[in-house]
């Protein structure tokens, strides 16, 4: 057994500095990143539950209504949640109709819930890598949930005025 000199003492430091900074990093990755999968996880379980509350109200309910709802969720799911949630995306209705695949001379009514959130970064280095990901360099990571549901109310013998969810991008005309 040799004795350890000045020297190899030295080195040991020297191979801990090089191994150290990416050792950190992918530890606080980690940490960054099952905060952004637990919120993520919040986010839709939060879109299925305001999906179904919306799908117990007659069809035609308010907008501000559904993220008054969906506040109070978000905030017990999300770490740190900012109140940054946008509930309803431009273009896309909360209501739409669809002939039903059954009996095709009836009409019934989908709610669809979308909902858009900016997760806080909260690691420096690692928000600095992840940050850009999602198209905004804004210190947040934007992701979104979106839930379909069938809005409970009794098949309708005639069309009904709104939007027909077959014209809805990405909206099957099934339920």
């Amino acid at each position: 057994m040799t004795p350890d000199t000045s020297e190899s003492k030295g080195q040991a430091l020297t191979e801990f500095a090089l191994v150290a900074p990416l050792f950190f990093l992918l530890i606080f990755g980690v940490i960054q990143m099952g905060i952004l999968f637990g919120g993520q996880i919040a986010l839709t379980n939060t879109a299925r539950e305001v999906a179904r509350y919306a799908s117990t109200v007659p069809a035609g309910q308010s907008l501000a209504t559904i993220q008054a709802q969906a506040n109070p969720i978000l905030q017990r799911g999300i770490p740190a949640y900012n109140g940054g949630a946008v509930v309803g995306v431009p273009g896309v209705p909360l209501y739409c109709y669809y002939r039903n695949p059954t009996t095709p001379e009836t009409y019934s009514w989908k709610v669809i819930i979308t909902i858009r959130y900016g997760h806080t970064l909260f690691v420096p280095l690692v928000g600095g890598l992840i940050d850009g990901f999602d198209g905004t360099d804004d210190g947040r990571y934007t992701t979104t949930a979106r839930e379909e549901m069938k809005v409970e109310t009794p098949p309708l013998k005639n069309q009904p005025a709104g939007t027909d969810c077959t014209s809805v991008i990405g909206i099957g005309a099934n339920p």
